[in-house]
């Protein structure tokens, strides 16, 4: 095994421990919250529009245009599955039918992650670390982290270990099995549907929540790494 698979493994495993402590890296209720969550948004807006979809675009080959129908699918997808999740939340018919749901959900969509993370690291290992960034802080930050599965599944440890794993997992399946280029690309424009639906639904505070200082703060940083990194290392 080479270094370049050794190091987006690495990445993998550091994803799997921050699913794991994500309760404990999930900053209390309060204006320190809205704070960290303003300038999660902007790093990953301007990940979302500088480089994912840009490159999505380009890499895409014949696929093209079709690439933002995958997009559009992701972000809708998403969309449904939370609503079918917690429009029936507190229904007890349904809650143990729900809470399996959420959880095979979680565990495929970081699954997906860990295909869509392995090919880029492959790519280029710079642009796998930029891509690891905001995915790192949905890990920890929004409904997509393991923080926010129900508490007795989250409280079995073999399942929380088996869901922490669920990135790695999906690495180590890209790594054996050849993913084709036409379906990694439609997985790559799905994904960006899907941080593009956890930003505009979770990382925006609504009305007063939000802390537009930090906001453009996460933005003007990242936006000047990139500038950094496109203009000056490459």
């Amino acid at each position: 095994m080479d270094t370049t698979n050794i190091f987006a493994l690495g990445l993998g495993l550091l994803l799997g421990l921050i699913h794991f402590y994500s309760e404990k890296l999930k900053p209390p209720e309060g204006e320190n919250r809205y704070r960290v969550i303003s300038f999660a948004a902007g790093i990953s807006i301007a990940y979302l529009f500088l480089i994912l979809l840009p490159h999505t675009y380009e890499r895409a080959g014949y696929l093209k245009n079709f690439v933002f129908i995958f997009l559009l699918l992701g972000f809708v997808l998403f969309h449904l599955a939370e609503k079918l999740i917690y429009k029936h939340a507190d229904r007890k018919k349904l809650a143990k039918e729900l809470k399996e749901v959420h959880s095979i959900s979680f565990f495929f969509y970081h699954f997906m992650i860990g295909i869509v993370l392995y090919d880029i690291v492959l790519a280029s290992p710079l642009e796998g670390i930029l891509f690891f960034i905001p995915i790192g802080l949905h890990a920890a930050l929004s409904t997509a982290s393991l923080s926010q599965i129900h508490g007795d599944i989250r409280e079995s440890i073999g399942i929380k270990i088996l869901l922490s794993l669920s990135t790695i997992l999906g690495m180590t399946f890209a790594l054996i099995v050849p993913i084709p280029d036409i379906l990694d690309n439609i997985l790559v424009s799905m994904i960006a549907g899907l941080l593009l639906y956890i930003i505009v639904k979770e990382f925006l505070p609504e009305k007063d929540l939000g802390q537009p200082l930090f906001f453009l703060s996460g933005i003007l940083l990242f936006t000047g790494f990139y500038i950094f990194i496109e203009f000056v290392i490459i």
